[in-house]
Parts: C-alpha cells; sequence; structure tokens
C-alpha cells in the first residue's frame, strides 16, 4: 500500500522504512570500518570476521550491502539470515543449498564431504572467493558454532577454502567466552562493533535517506526536531527511522510541510505511552 503522506513531500520511495535495504544505509565512520575490515578478511583469505551490534544499529543493512559487493566481484557468496536451526545437519544442508550445491546427502558426514569437495572445486582449482555470511549469527548454538569452525578449518596449504562473516548482537559474545567456543572464537582475525549513531550522524542518516528517497531535494525536519529525534531514539538508527516514518505521518495529517519539534515530542510521547504504558505527567 502506497503511503499517504508519499505524494505530499513529493517522495518516490518511502525514505524511513526499517526494511534493511542497502540502498539506505548511511555508512557512517563506524560502518565504514566495519565494512572495510570485513572486505580486509575476505578479499586476503583470512578467514573470519564478526561485526558485532545491538539490536537496530544497521547490521543487516550493512549485511546485505557487503553481500552485493561480494556478488557484484564475481564472489560466490551466500547470505543466510536466519542460522536458528535445530542442528548442524540442517544448517549445512541450508548453507550448500544457497550456494546453489544440487548434489545433498542425507548424513552429516557425507554432507561435509560434498560441500568440502565444493570449496576444493571453486576456491582451489577455480579460484573462486567463497563467501558465506550469516546474520542474526547470535541464535547460533554451540553445535553450530562447532560446524562452523569445521567449515572454516577446510584449507590448504597457502589459503583458508572458505570465508565466513558473522552479524550478531552482543550475546554471541557469552557463547563464544565458553569453553567448547574456544577454538572457533581463536580463529577471528578480525571484529568490528556497530555503536549508537551521535547526534552528527544521525542527522547525516536523515539527509541521507530523505534524498534518496526524494531523488536528492533537502528533507523538512528543522534542525530542533532532527536533535529531538537523536535524543529519544539514543542515537539507535532503527528507532530513529521508526520515530521519522511517525513525524511524516503527522505532519501529513495536519497538512504540514515542515516537521518541527513539536509533531517529533508527540509521536515520540505517543510511542513511549503505547509501548511502555508510561502515564501521563499531571500538569
Amino acid at each position: 500500500m502506497k503511503l499517504p503522506y508519499l505524494t505530499h513531500f513529493n517522495l518516490k520511495e518511502e525514505p524511513f522504512s526499517t526494511v534493511p535495504s542497502p540502498r539506505y544505509l548511511s555508512l557512517t565512520q563506524v560502518h565504514a570500518t566495519a565494512l572495510s575490515k570485513a572486505e580486509f578478511v575476505v578479499e586476503t583469505r583470512k578467514g573470519l570476521a564478526i561485526v558485532f551490534g545491538d539490536t537496530g544499529t544497521g547490521k543487516s543493512s550493512l549485511a546485505r550491502l557487503l553481500h552485493q559487493k561480494f556478488l557484484d566481484r564475481r564472489f560466490l557468496s551466500a547470505l543466510v539470515t536466519n542460522p536458528n536451526y535445530p542442528g548442524p545437519y540442517s544448517l549445512l544442508r541450508t548453507i550448500a543449498q544457497e550456494f546453489g550445491i544440487q548434489r545433498l546427502a542425507r548424513s552429516y558426514k557425507d554432507m561435509l564431504d560434498v560441500f568440502k569437495r565444493f570449496l576444493l572445486t571453486e576456491a582451489d582449482q577455480n579460484g573462486k572467493t567463497v563467501v558465506l555470511m550469516i546474520d542474526e549469527a547470535q541464535t547460533l548454538r554451540l553445535p553450530l558454532i562447532e560446524l562452523l569452525r569445521q567449515l572454516i578449518n577446510f584449507e590448504t596449504n597457502k589459503q583458508k577454502l572458505l570465508q565466513l562473516v558473522l552479524f550478531a548482537q552482543e550475546d554471541l559474545r557469552g557463547k563464544l567466552a565458553h569453553p567448547r567456543a574456544r577454538n572457533f572464537r581463536s580463529r577471528v582475525v578480525m571484529a568490528s562493533t556497530l555503536d549508537r549513531l551521535g547526534s552528527r550522524d544521525l542527522a547525516q542518516m536523515i539527509d541521507f535517506r530523505w534524498r534518496v528517497a526524494s531523488g536528492g531535494e533537502e528533507h523538512p525536519f528543522d534542525p530542533s526536531a532532527v536533535q529531538l529525534l537523536y535524543e529519544h531514539s539514543q542515537g539507535m538508527p532503527r528507532e530513529a527511522a521508526i520515530l521519522a516514518d511517525n513525524a511524516l505521518l503527522l505532519a501529513y495529517m495536519k497538512k504540514q510541510r515542515r516537521v518541527g519539534p513539536d509533531i517529533v515530542r508527540l509521536v515520540a510521547r505517543e510511542r513511549r505511552i503505547n509501548l511502555e504504558g508510561a502515564k501521563e505527567e499531571a500538569a
């Protein structure tokens, strides 16, 4: 359904959707650093990189951006977005299918052999860079982490056959501290953490998203409104996008072309009341 405020603000697309589209990822210095580190590990075939970040910091968008960059460079790249499988065999079959492997084995051991032959053919004989990217990696249980350790252990005397990049919330750090995950953790070549945005970076995000959605026009948010988006979102990109989207809808309903601090204040208050059950303060 087309949002009613698009025509009102002369927008071609929805600027503040929470769908993790790489086109709408504003590359702050933190995001750019995480991207560069992951690219370096993959390009040099060193094996394993991890990008940590709280929910709503842009991990999924970054994963999709990196995946597309690898595909554009003709790497063999697969992206698994929900790795919470009941066991290693189920996850391994999914990984194989994402890489387009047609011959699937019925046992775990045979499936490992099939995948190893695929890696030897593509990475060693054909010289391809084979990349597995996993989003929401904090949902991986220890047996699945052990599977990933086995996969990145496939190597020749010169290089790792599989490059692995994980995108995960903080919960994964605790799992990697477990003794059973020690060997996997020791194989992490580079790790990054996506922090909350500063006020300047969040203002850049609002401007970037608007220009993409409008075809280069300036956004209608007053500077004080942008500052309030930062304060109420506490620098979390997804929360800021939700508040900005709600603010646009309210401005449309009020037939206003500008979004001032009063509108942001109203939508933030309404969101807090509805989500937290917060009571209105007495006058």
